[in-house]
C-alpha cells in the first residue's frame, strides 16, 4: 500500500507542477525520442476533470511539427480552456503513418496518468492533412474522442476513410473548409457522407479563403466550431465511450515482482497493454501479451494500462530485486 500511495502521490505532483507548456518526447517503438507538445490553460485544476483537444499538425516539414502546432493553437485553447496536446509526425512530417497513430494511442494515455482528463471532453482538430487525419484515426478511435474539427482537410472525397465513416453515426464534426480550397473534392462529399451516416454535421465554408489556417478571424471561428461540438456532444452523450475505471478492475501478480508479471482480463478479445515509469514515459507497449518480462525494467513503481473492448484497466505494480 505504501508503494501505491507513493506512486501516486508522484501522478498528482506531475499533474500540479505543470508547467503552462511542455515540449518533450518518449522513446516509442523505432524512435528514441518521438516528439509532443502539450499547453495547459492558466484554469487547469488538477483535481477536476479537464477538456482536451488533440491537434493533428499539417504536412510541411519546414514550417510545421508538434510545438509549432501547438504555438499556432495556443490562444484558441487558452480562450476555451482547454488542454491541448499536439503528437509530432518525425522527420517526415507525417502524422498518420503507423508509428504516428500508435503514438497518437500511447500519448493518449500518457495523458489520463499525468493530468486529470475527463474522458467525456476529449476531442480532435486538424489542419490540412492534419484535417485529414482527424477524419481516419477519428473515426477509428470514436471511443476515444467524443467530437472532431476538420480545417481545410486534404482529403480527396472520401478516400481512405470508406470503412470507418459508419462510425460516424451520432458523433459531432464541425467543417472549417475555403471556398477556394477545391471544396468540390476536399469539403462536400465528406459532408454529404457524413449527414448521410446520421452524423451531427455543421460547418463554416469561408469565401475567398484558400488552403491556410492564416484566415481571418481564426480564433473566433475555432472557438465557435469547438463549443459547437462540446454542447452537441453535452446533449447527445454516444454509447460506448472510453471510461479509465479504477485500479481495482485488474489483479498484476506477482507484486512486487523482479522478473515476470501477469494478469487476467474478462475475456479473449484483443488487447493493448502500455507500460509507465513514475516519469509518465512508455516503457512497453504490447499487444495480447499478458505475461510481461520486466527483469530489465530498474527498480522502482510503475504504471500498467490495459485498453480491451473500448474499456480501461489501470494498476501500479513493483519491480524489486
Amino acid at each position: 500500500m505504501k508503494s501505491l500511495l507513493f506512486f501516486l502521490a508522484c501522478l498528482v505532483s506531475m499533474s500540479i507542477s505543470a508547467q503552462e507548456r511542455i515540449d518533450a518526447s518518449f522513446p516509442f517503438q523505432s524512435d528514441p525520442a518521438k516528439k509532443f507538445s502539450i499547453y495547459l490553460p492558466s484554469g487547469y485544476d488538477a483535481f477536476t476533470p479537464n477538456a482536451m483537444m488533440v491537434g493533428f499538425h499539417p504536412f510541411n516539414t519546414n514550417r510545421w511539427d508538434a510545438e509549432a502546432w501547438c504555438d499556432t493553437l495556443v490562444d484558441f485553447a487558452e480562450f476555451n480552456q482547454l488542454i491541448l496536446v499536439c503528437p509530432d509526425g518525425g522527420v517526415d512530417g507525417a502524422v498518420d503513418d503507423p508509428i504516428d497513430t500508435a503514438f497518437t494511442s500511447a500519448l493518449l494515455d500518457s495523458m489520463y496518468l499525468w493530468y486529470n482528463i475527463d474522458p467525456n471532453k476529449v476531442y480532435a482538430m486538424g489542419f490540412s492533412v492534419g484535417g485529414k487525419v482527424t477524419y481516419s484515426y477519428g473515426l477509428s478511435n470514436t471511443d476515444r474522442l467524443r467530437g472532431f474539427i476538420p480545417i481545410g482537410a486534404a482529403i480527396n472525397g472520401t478516400d481512405g476513410v470508406n470503412d470507418v465513416l459508419q462510425f460516424s453515426q451520432g458523433r459531432p464534426f464541425y467543417l472549417v473548409h475555403g471556398e477556394l480550397d477545391s471544396p468540390a473534392s476536399r469539403f462536400f462529399p465528406m459532408h454529404a457522407s457524413l449527414t448521410g451516416y446520421s452524423a451531427f454535421v455543421e460547418d463554416t465554408l469561408m469565401p475567398g479563403i484558400g488552403h491556410t489556417i492564416d484566415f481571418p478571424n481564426r480564433n473566433a471561428i475555432l472557438s465557435r466550431a469547438y463549443q459547437w461540438v462540446d454542447s452537441v456532444n453535452t446533449a447527445n452523450p454516444p454509447s460506448g465511450i472510453f471510461q479509465p475505471v479504477t485500479s481495482e478492475s485488474i489483479i498484476v501478480y506477482p507484486n512486487p515482482a523482479t522478473s515476470e508479471i501477469m494478469f487476467d482480463l474478462p475475456n479473449e478479445s484483443d488487447f493493448t497493454t502500455s507500460v509507465y515509469n513514475v516519469s509518465g514515459e512508455l516503457v512497453f507497449l504490447l499487444e495480447n501479451q499478458n505475461q510481461i518480462d520486466i527483469s530489465a525494467l530498474p527498480v522502482g513503481h510503475y504504471l500498467i494500462s490495459i485498453r480491451q473492448d473500448k474499456r480501461h484497466f489501470v494498476q501500479q505494480f513493483t519491480r524489486q530485486e
